[in-house]
């Protein structure tokens, strides 16, 4: 019997992660849609888009191809804990293979960079991150209503991949919907496709902040700070392209 979830997993070359999931989902209640990218590469959020497009669930799964889950029951919980709180969309806490915390969310600074947050206090009754403190989610492992990410046009394909999660939460909080982190963590196996592919992610980086300024005029200031910040991302693109 299917829950009213489905999990949509966009994947290029990162096959033992697919292998792991589809493994890990085989006895599991949940509908599974695969994007493949390899034919033609959608990027992540054209490739959520893709899959997101006729599901007919309540809840959706973004799911990165290199995530792997610590027990059967992780995204049970996830689903309780979000409809128990009323909220629109849902991350665990991510943590890498050094078992350490990637971050409790984040905010987005005026002069055009994510701080992400390493720590956070513990609210009454349970660990919780409200919308309030923070400005998005990574989506690497993103519990969201599917009419909610329908409403808001989904993924933003200009941004193909990168920054893609951020715009999207930008406009996610623009529209008064609510978010949080649940004290549950999953390993997330951080760069597994991004490490093969050269400049690729910093040339992404350097165009897709620009994309945000000119998007989100009300979230920036355009000084000297965000002057230096783009100057790092072109940089950054430049280092990567010589190694």
């Amino acid at each position: 019997m299917k829950t009213n979830l489905t999990v949509i997993i966009p994947t290029l070359s990162n096959v033992k992660g697919l292998k792991y999931l589809l493994n890990y989902f085989k006895d599991k209640p949940y509908a599974v849609v695969v994007v493949d990218n390899k034919k033609k590469n959608l990027g992540f959020a054209g490739g959520v888009n893709k899959g997101a497009k006729n599901i007919k669930t309540k809840w959706m799964l973004i799911l990165n191809d290199d995530i792997e889950f610590e027990n059967d029951q992780l995204i049970n919980q996830l689903y309780i804990y979000a409809e128990n709180k009323k909220l629109d969309a849902l991350s665990p806490i991510l943590v890498n293979q050094n078992g350490r915390v990637e971050n409790y969310g984040y905010k987005v600074l005026p002069y055009g960079k994510v701080e992400l947050i390493k720590s956070y206090k513990v609210h009454k009754v349970i660990k919780f991150i409200k919308s309030e403190e923070i400005d998005g989610l990574t989506a690497a492992c993103l519990l969201v209503k599917t009419k909610v990410f329908r409403k808001l046009n989904g993924f933003d394909e200009s941004f193909f991949a990168y920054l893609e999660d951020v715009d999207f939460f930008l406009r996610f909080k623009k529209a008064g919907y609510k978010m949080g982190i649940a004290d549950v963590e999953v390993l997330h196996n951080h760069m597994t496709t991004t490490k093969t592919m050269g400049n690729f992610k910093t040339r992404q980086d350097m165009i897709n902040w620009w994309r945000l300024f000119f998007k989100h005029p009300d979230k920036f200031k355009f000084d000297w700070q965000f002057v230096i910040e783009r100057l790092r991302n072109v940089s950054g693109f430049i280092k990567a392209s010589l190694k």
